[in-house]
């Protein structure tokens, strides 16, 4: 193979490249191989675009003596391959400012993705940050060395967002992006609810107090089943605080949405009857077989066990996993079931 596409050795700004390379290499702990493999990439494709070369075009960087040997591997219609070296003086220039960009390039991807693995062993977990920017509906969150992106779905419905505000939120998953590391956030989710009465309430992390399920309409109210693992102590009373403070700061994160934590229990009927709280059930019937729950109440408490647009019953349904019939105790007439 003829060295046609060569420079010599005593051209110092080739030279200069190899090692530069390899000096940056030991800086950052990259392997010269993975980075040298980068650059000779992207000089081919650069050499491809500028000077409109046929064929797979590849470059080769002597590490020892700096020089830059282009290559073609072109096949023709007859189906035979011919291979050649292709000039590269008038390459030079473009090379030495393509290799720039690659190794940083190259850099800032290895970065991205180092911040990305990290950020993903936090999924699910509570993170602040600020707000940056709303964009077509989507908020993109700052939060330091990644970028949160929450879409319309994971937003609190009638929330009102500003850029440069504090917010929670929680890490969903990973998201990919050339240019930087996102992540997709969440404040609509259950575990967004979750997350911050874990770190309102000391028992919940100490293990005394469980949160058993969650059911939630972001914006409109939310329901959380908790139980005690410690004789004696009330798991809904932790939750609440001293004078309600716990409660009132997971309403004041949640735009004033409401939030009832009540008991859970093994006792299906009882557990029914305190999902519907703060209607008051006479009696609970468990059908087992269709999963349903049959629901007396006062009939001044018909509306309330029912809630706006059926809001409470569907979300005690969904907390429960039963299917609940709300009955008024007295007459004949019937509630819309959940």
């Amino acid at each position: 193979m003829s060295r046609a596409g060569s420079r010599s050795q005593s051209e110092p700004s080739t030279e200069s490249l190899a090692d530069a390379l390899s000096a940056l290499c030991a800086e950052v702990g990259i392997p010269f191989e993975e980075m040298l493999h980068t650059v000779e990439s992207a000089l081919a494709a650069a050499y491809t675009r500028a000077f409109n070369a046929p064929g797979d075009v590849t470059v080769k960087l002597d590490t020892k003596t700096g020089a830059l040997q282009v290559h073609t591997r072109v096949t023709e219609p007859s189906g035979k391959v011919v291979e050649r070296d292709l000039p590269a003086e008038d390459f030079k220039r473009l090379a030495a400012q393509t290799a720039k960009h690659a190794v940083l390039r190259h850099i800032h991807d290895l970065e991205r993705d180092k911040v990305l693995r990290d950020v993903a062993e936090h999924r699910g977990e509570l993170a602040s940050g600020v707000v940056d920017r709303i964009e077509g509906g989507v908020v993109y969150v700052d939060l330091g060395r990644a970028e949160g992106v929450m879409p319309p779905e994971e937003q609190i419905p009638g929330e009102q967002l500003q850029p440069g505000r504090p917010v929670l939120v929680v890490i969903l998953d990973t998201q990919h992006n050339r240019r930087q590391a996102q992540v997709r956030v969440s404040r609509a989710s259950r575990s967004f609810v979750h997350r911050l009465l874990e770190a309102e309430v000391p028992e919940i992390k100490a293990g005394t107090v469980q949160i058993r399920a969650i059911a939630r309409e972001p914006g409109l109210r939310t329901k959380i089943a908790v139980s005690s693992t410690e004789p004696g102590l009330d798991p809904v009373g932790a939750c609440v605080g001293p004078k309600g403070v716990r409660h009132r700061a997971i309403l004041s994160e949640l735009a004033n949405e409401h939030v009832d934590i009540v008991p859970w229990s093994d006792d299906a009927e009882a557990f029914v009857a305190a999902a519907l709280g703060p209607a008051r059930a006479e009696k609970v019937t468990i059908d087992r077989v269709t999963r349903t729950a049959t629901v007396l109440v006062p009939r001044n408490q018909l509306s309330l066990a029912i809630g706006r647009d059926g809001q409470n019953a569907r979300l005690a349904a969904k907390l429960t996993g039963f299917r609940i019939d709300i009955k008024p105790s007295e007459g004949d007439a019937e509630a819309p079931s959940s």
